[in-house]
């Protein structure tokens, strides 16, 4: 019997191929932040919340505040007064040349946000600064 010694001759070289991840993972990571860059974010509100009733039993009245109320509408009542937005902004700015310190909110539980928004910007461009928002008990 004879054995022969085969070496490297008589075995067959496997070639190892190696890829190289880094060039796609680069790729990768640019179409990442291409993507987060460029795409619009909406803002949409997830729930409806429904404020509580204040329970606060403690009466803070403000002597000098125009006492502004707001029906759901958008209405707006000073003194009895029924007016727009431009003769409550002319009527803060007077009670702020005045006497009057601050502005009162009284809203309706089903009045939009955006009117009492509305009313704390106009009071703030009048130079009345002290904001109260008056409940019910």
């Amino acid at each position: 019997m004879s054995f022969r010694a085969r070496g490297l001759a008589g075995r067959r070289r496997r070639r190892e191929t190696l890829v190289d991840l880094t060039p796609l993972i680069d790729i990768v990571f640019q179409l990442l932040i291409f993507f987060l860059l460029t795409a619009t974010f909406q803002e949409t509100p997830s729930f409806k919340v429904k404020l509580p009733k204040a329970k606060n039993t403690d009466v803070t009245k403000e002597p000098k505040a125009v006492v502004v109320t707001l029906t759901p509408d958008g209405t707006y009542e000073v003194e009895n007064k029924t007016m727009d937005a431009a003769e409550l902004e002319k009527r803060l700015c007077v009670a702020a040349q005045g006497d009057s310190t601050g502005v009162s909110i009284k809203a309706d539980e089903a009045t939009p946000h955006k009117y009492v928004v509305e009313v704390m910007g106009l009071a703030k461009a009048c130079g009345l600064e002290k904001l109260n928002i008056l409940h019910g008990r």
